[in-house]
């Protein structure tokens, strides 16, 4: 009797004695090709919200490429190329004006991210620390499926998949009750980035 009582003593202050995981299942459509080899972060914090609060904290703003910027370097690249015709011709060197101007923000917004976030990594171990919880992580297997042990709470699921123009980013949060959580990431539940 008295080893049962220690065993569930045992049991219940360590971390690990759930069966409890959290499933994930990655693909770019419900049912389509699986998202492969992609690293699955399980973390007991909003990473979003962390991020937001440091750019809060900065004196300056983000970097932006304007909207209207985009738009017209998305016409330019829509319109064909005709060697020899003028028009073409001035379409590619504004094209070239245009890219320019937006890799000139976005190295401007590199070394923003670069200098507002230096101290995430800090600010993440303390907040780990302080929910006595650590991340966890696995990376999706040859179905999209990745699995991570987790005590019961609340949890956010992180990950990032790069296609040729865009990149999806998930950060969703999943709340762990005792059984196992599936966690479906797809293209529609993603918040997706384009690259220019």
């Amino acid at each position: 009797m008295k080893r049962a009582l220690l065993f569930l003593a045992v049991c219940v202050t360590a971390a690990g004695c759930s069966d409890s995981k959290v499933v994930v299942r990655a693909a770019l459509a419900e049912g389509g090709e699986p998202i492969v080899d992609m690293p699955v972060y399980l973390l007991p914090y909003d990473r979003k919200a962390l991020m937001d609060s440091l750019a809060r904290a900065s004196d300056e703003p983000e970097p932006t490429i304007p909207a209207d910027l985009v738009q017209q370097l998305e016409r330019l690249n829509a319109a064909p190329v005709v060697p020899g015709d003028s028009a073409s011709a001035a379409n590619v060197a504004l094209r070239t004006v245009l890219r320019a101007r937006i890799d000139s923000i976005r190295a401007a917004r590199a070394q923003w991210r670069q200098r507002v976030f230096a101290p995430f990594d800090s600010v993440a171990r303390m907040k780990e620390s302080e929910m006595a919880e650590t991340a966890a992580s696995d990376t999706t297997d040859a179905r999209g499926h990745a699995s991570i042990p987790a005590d019961e709470g609340r949890f956010w699921i992180y990950a990032t998949y790069v296609l040729p123009e865009t990149m999806l980013e998930w950060n969703l949060p999943v709340s762990v009750r005792g059984d196992s959580v599936v966690v479906n990431l797809t293209r529609q539940n993603a918040k997706e980035q384009q690259f220019f």
